[in-house]
């Protein structure tokens, strides 16, 4: 991702670019805020969500080092929804004005941007299929296959279970005792640091 890497960066885009570090549970801008800049997460884990009419917190996906957060940004007014850290993050962020520039000025950028956008969307659409899926053990297991079908062999456990949990729209209780059932089936292999199928699954 260009936007880690300041010796890929023009000169006037880094300039006018920013730092901030986050505490964990600290927010980056809340939905609705005035949307004035793109960020690109440096160190950490950020993570998007949004509130329901009920209150109820509904989990979009999670930023990782070296990904972009509130690309939209480019388009719109305002943030579209909440940002917070994870754990211990900094993160870079660029007036969206001058990212629209830098776009339009340089086309190979442009089209890695597009391209990471694409890869982005298709992740929320693949989220947004799991969550449809009405039983708890079809959710984790597909969780695990469409992570193997990205080029994953496991899925390394680099936060708490539970925000697994909620990504995938189930309850922690729900989501340990399933995951419980499928390890003691042989379905699926758990260590320390990761989750896979087991092999011919």
């Amino acid at each position: 991702m260009f936007l880690v890497h300041p010796d890929r960066l023009p000169t006037d885009l880094l300039t006018t670019s920013s730092l901030r570090d986050l505490a964990p549970g600290e927010i980056l801008y809340y939905g609705g805020d005035p949307a004035g800049a793109v960020y690109v997460v440096l160190q950490g884990r950020v993570q998007l969500f949004f509130y329901t009419t009920e209150g109820k917190q509904v989990p979009l996906y999670v930023a990782r080092s070296g990904e972009c957060v509130s690309e939209a940004a480019l388009f719109a007014d305002v943030y579209c929804s909440d940002v917070m850290a994870e754990v211990q993050s900094r993160v870079r962020g660029f007036p969206k004005e001058a990212l629209q520039n830098t776009l339009r000025e340089c086309p190979h950028l442009a089209a890695e941007f597009m391209a990471l956008q694409a890869q982005r969307f298709n992740r929320m659409r693949i989220n947004l299929e799991l969550r449809a899926l009405r039983s708890a053990r079809e959710r984790i297991l597909q969780y695990l296959q469409m992570s193997s079908l990205d080029g994953l062999r496991a899925i390394y456990i680099d936060r708490p279970l539970k925000h697994i949990a909620e990504d995938l729209g189930l309850s922690h209780e729900t989501f340990y005792r399933t995951l419980t059932q499928l390890i003691g089936e042989g379905l699926v292999l758990r260590t320390k640091r990761t989750l896979s199928l087991a092999e011919g699954r």
